[in-house]
């Protein structure tokens, strides 16, 4: 009964806030299942001589297994190579497990294999390590940034194996690891990921929807054909002169972001910098453009540097204006955009995009392509960008089949993020209510846009964020996440270049992902909040109620966001969006056949 009257409530507040009915209050949602603790019923050694191969349908390799010490208590960790050579990783509970299974998701183009789950800093049960927790390589092992991450891409089960098998055949290892230690299977299973992690979520969800009961699913590279090739090699290629070197520098964009905040409302009801809704803001880069004959550039742009910036918010078009993306960075996010430091410097995004374009993305790999100066935008090079799309893309709308077995989703994107446009995920989500409608859609879809947030954390707004609480509790006992507190830390407001004065500095060009989390099997404890707001689900936007401490989430209400309606995306990117467009592939000769439809 009390989980009924909560749900009623938060959703009496998020439907009739905007007419000033009822003020939502900003707590957590974390009603989750109260579940006993499960001992393990044989050792930890017998456990690295179970054969995984006929649950998980491949040979399994190399398995080990050994106690595990952490300041959490004792794990199982076993370790081992899914056939060709996915890497996998293991940690169960040997003192408390509480009947739970979380996989983690992978960010970039992965290569490493890592145990551990983000936005989770105020979860009990992953603070304390009940969760068994999962991690694989997604089928190969390289750097996460430079030219040879995507070298993988020359072996075509490499390429099937990251777009969407390792984390499955994982998760089937996992279950069957349970199901000899503990004797039992989870009784929820969780996964959590960002960026590439992200479009790993949506990918679950798509074509394996009996895997997981809660995903949360953070900035999806799910366009990922479009994103690593028009979207990134636009972002370096657009701001670049004839003889190539870069016109926006990282030391400029300031210029831009102080002008946004000065023109823009931030719908909020508090002058505090942070946009609630960047969409309402039209802002033109000629407003900051120096007069004719000014030599003090330093509060204006050049008309070069002007003219970069354009190109920069509209993205990829061919040579009459058509986009082939559908959105670039909002007004808001100038502080997050990945420049280089100099003018012959490099940015991230002319890594991924080389690796990406090179390697992974085209159906031939065509190791010229790593130069983006041969790098066409037209339709030609979409149509090759896009061939495998059905492959890599995690844009299937149709999520029946995970809604029918009760599946809970959590889709999230931080408004300032500038590596993956928060547009792409506003159109993945109208896609699924066009799907499957309205109302179905948001009984088991919640998708929430977080201002000022970066790509994945970081910037200017309210970036520690626990999702796993809110989604098991949504998972478990049916409690739904109306409102989610943010936070900010005195840590949290770092752009994504180069720290200043630091000597340990990043990639040149800033960064585009956050640090990578130590491996471990249970949660990083969340860094003391200096600041909270409410996030509410799309569209609504937290309106501060004129009364009491601005930094307090618990004085701000919900109201619609001015842009409310469905969007319309016109680009070429927009019909890779929709049911039905992912396929089964295999290897034969040597070479990637598209064996099914899913």
């Amino acid at each position: 009964m009390k989980n009924i009257l909560l749900t009623l409530t938060v959703l009496l507040a998020v439907m009739g806030a905007g007419a000033g009915l009822l003020p939502a209050t900003p707590a957590q949602a974390a009603d989750m299942a109260s579940l006993p603790v499960v001992a393990p019923a044989i050792s930890c050694d017998a456990l690295g001589h179970i054969d995984l191969a006929p649950a998980v349908g491949a040979a399994v390799h190399g398995r080990k297994a050994a106690v595990l010490q952490t300041p959490k208590g004792k794990f199982c960790k076993v370790t081992g190579q899914i056939a060709p050579a996915i890497s996998f990783e293991v940690d169960l509970p040997m003192e408390h497990w509480t009947q739970r299974f979380l996989l983690g998701g992978c960010g970039g183009l992965c290569g490493m294999t890592r145990v551990g789950v983000s936005n989770a800093g105020a979860c009990a049960p992953a603070l304390n390590g009940e969760f068994v927790m999962a991690g694989d390589d997604m089928g190969h092992t390289g750097s996460m940034t430079g030219l040879a991450q995507g070298e993988f891409g020359k072996d075509p089960q490499k390429r099937i194996d990251f777009a969407y098998r390792a984390n499955h055949v994982t998760t089937l290892a996992a279950k069957a690891l349970m199901a000899a230690f503990y004797g039992q299977a989870p009784k929820y299973s969780y996964f959590v990921g960002c960026s590439d992690g992200g479009r790993e979520a949506l990918m679950e969800a798509q074509r394996f929807p009996d895997d997981f009961d809660g995903i949360s699913a953070g900035a999806p590279a799910a366009l990922f054909t479009v994103q690593n090739s028009f979207y990134h090699a636009w972002n370096v290629r657009g701001n670049q002169r004839a003889d190539g070197t870069s016109i926006l520098l990282q030391g400029r964009v300031s210029v831009l972001h102080d002008a946004v905040i000065r023109h823009c409302d931030t719908l909020s009801g508090v002058k505090d910098g942070i946009l609630e809704d960047p969409r309402t803001c039209h802002f033109d880069p000629a407003w900051v453009r120096c007069p004719v004959g000014q030599s003090d550039t330093a509060h204006c742009l050049t008309a070069e540097e002007t003219q970069a910036a354009v190109r920069l918010y509209a993205g990829a078009t061919d040579a009459s204006g058509h986009p082939y993306i559908i959105g670039g960075p909002l007004p808001g996010s100038e502080l997050q955009w990945a420049l280089p430091a100099t003018a012959h410097g490099e940015s991230m995004s002319n890594g991924i995009a080389a690796s990406a374009i090179a390697y992974v993305i085209a159906a031939q790999v065509d190791e010229k392509a790593a130069d983006l100066t041969r790098f066409r935008f037209d339709d030609a090079s979409f149509a090759r960008m896009s061939e495998l799309a059905p492959l890599y893309n995690a844009e299937n709308t149709d999520l029946h089949a995970f809604h029918k077995r009760g599946g809970r989703l959590i889709l999230w994107h931080g408004l300032a993020d500038q590596s993956i446009s928060p547009l792409n995920t506003i159109a993945y989500y109208q896609g699924v209510q066009r799907e499957m409608g309205v109302e179905e859609t948001e009984s088991f879809l919640k998708f929430y846009l977080l201002p000022g947030v970066g790509h994945c954390g970081n910037g200017e707004g309210f970036p520690q964020i626990d999702f796993l609480s809110p989604l098991m509790g949504w998972t478990e006992t049916d409690t739904v996440p109306a409102v989610i507190r943010t936070e900010r830390t005195a840590q949290g407001r770092e752009p994504m270049g180069p720290p200043p004065g630091s000597h340990d500095r990043p990639p040149a060009g800033g960064r585009i992902h956050m640090a990578p989390m130590p491996s471990q099997p249970y949660a990083q404890p969340n860094a003391t909040a200096t600041a909270s707001r409410p996030v509410y689900p799309y569209p609504y936007i937290a309106r501060y109620t004129g009364a009491g401490d601005v930094n307090d989430a618990r004085n701000y209400r919900p109201v619609k966001s001015p842009v409310s309606l469905p969007m319309t995306f016109t680009s070429h990117a927009t019909p890779l969006i929709g049911p039905d467009n992912q396929k089964q592939y295999g290897v034969r000769d040597d070479r990637l056949v598209a064996e099914s439809a899913k």
